[in-house]
């Protein structure tokens, strides 16, 4: 399922990386709700207790990914970025 959802994850940030999809995608009903609350329970489960999502010294200085975790954050925040582009109500939410 973890697999499944960082796949899913990828191909939303790939089709709104698109700009033909990507009108769709901004307006489609709670997606980025969805996303930004995601993120926040991710956040929150780092701060609270040591597991996938807790802070450790896992991005080089170079900027390579090698956590699964951070990776996972990274895209999520990727597709906030993509689905408020140019969007002034996905801005402002």
């Amino acid at each position: 399922e973890a697999l499944a959802t960082i796949r899913l994850l990828d191909v939303l940030c790939e089709m709104t990386a698109n700009t033909e999809l990507l009108g769709y995608l901004q307006v489609f009903p709670g997606l980025l709700e969805r996303v930004i609350d995601l993120l926040r329970m991710i956040h929150v489960a780092a701060k609270e207790t040591t597991n996938i999502f807790s802070t450790c010294g896992c991005v080089r200085a170079e900027g390579d990914i090698s956590n699964v975790a951070e990776g996972f954050k990274s895209h999520l925040i990727r597709l906030i970025g993509n689905l408020c582009y140019k969007n002034k109500d996905n801005q402002d939410k």
